[in-house]
């Protein structure tokens, strides 16, 4: 307990004007008067009885004193501050933590949807190609991961992706039954990853019909086959609002196969909570609603 200090905000006040080494910053962000800060210090260092602050005509020092307080302050009232924010954040807010190619071409096309299911609360998206660990994060609710079939028991299944051929509706180059020699073939490569290796296309696809070019994130060959520059390789799962759009569509008579999974993990500090609670039954729902692609080879 602070019995030798009367109010939190003199160590407020006191942090502030340490930080900057000034009297007149403190008060501006605090939207006092540099004079109410003075007289605050003042009071702080009358209850402490010690001097915090070498005063100087245009300046101020810190003292050895109030270095050892600045330090503290620094510490403990940072955690104070974010259990306060953690306590009185926005419980009307879900976070969910993806990677870029879903967070463009699935969450954000289904934000509308989110928002018509769940009209009470606000969708937060933290998109990251890095693993983020969600149980230090403590601003995250539920992270959608992306891999290999080998998950821990903290993490629910939801899908197995499936990569076949698609194509522009607006602006086909690929008939029901012929491939034209040299089409643009646009597939994802990513940058090396020691997490995740790049699904091995060429074992399922004969690409010896195209020219292959390669984009490092999937939602370039949305864009790239969408406008009629050729066709590409994309999972199902990144490829539905865009099919439901009726933009691009499958290719007939062309190979389809099993890429990676996805997956969900909740916040062990959050996974109690309503609002998690229904976001992933939501996510959950969305997921079943996707109809496998027959494979073809």
């Amino acid at each position: 307990m602070l019995f030798h200090i009367s109010s939190l905000n003199y160590l407020r006040t006191f942090t502030l004007a340490a930080k900057h080494l000034s009297f007149k910053t403190a008060a501006t962000i605090l939207n006092i008067s540099p004079t109410a800060v003075s007289h605050q210090i003042k009071a702080l260092e009358e209850q402490l009885r010690v001097t915090l602050f070498e005063r100087q005509v245009r300046s101020i020092t810190l003292t050895l004193a109030g270095q050892k307080l600045a330090d503290a302050c620094h510490v403990n009232l940072a955690e104070i501050d974010y259990v306060v924010k953690h306590l009185t954040q926005d419980k009307n807010e879900v976070s969910i933590s993806c990677c870029h190619s879903f967070a463009a071409l699935w969450l954000t096309p289904k934000s509308s949807q989110f928002n018509v299911n769940m009209p009470e609360y606000s969708l937060n998206i933290f998109a990251s190609d890095s693993l983020v660990d969600i149980d230090k994060e403590k601003h995250l609710d539920i992270a959608i991961r992306y891999g290999s079939t080998e998950h821990d028991n903290n993490e629910d299944f939801l899908y197995t992706e499936t990569i076949s051929l698609y194509q522009s509706v607006q602006h086909p180059v690929v008939n029901s039954s012929l491939k034209k020699t040299n089409q643009q073939l646009f597939v994802t490569y990513w940058p090396e990853n020691e997490m995740l290796n790049n699904i091995p296309w060429q074992q399922h696809f004969d690409a010896s019909a195209y020219t292959v070019k390669t984009f490092p994130q999937e939602f370039f060959v949305l864009q790239a086959v969408m406008t009629g520059q050729g066709v590409g390789l994309l999972s199902d799962v990144l490829a539905t609002s865009a099919v439901e759009h009726g933009w691009i569509t499958k290719v007939d008579n062309t190979n389809s196969f099993k890429g990676y999974s996805y997956w969900l993990r909740i916040s062990r500090e959050h996974q109690e909570s309503l609002r998690v609670k229904r976001a992933t039954q939501w996510i959950k729902h969305e997921f079943s609603k996707l109809i496998p692609i027959e494979i073809t080879k």
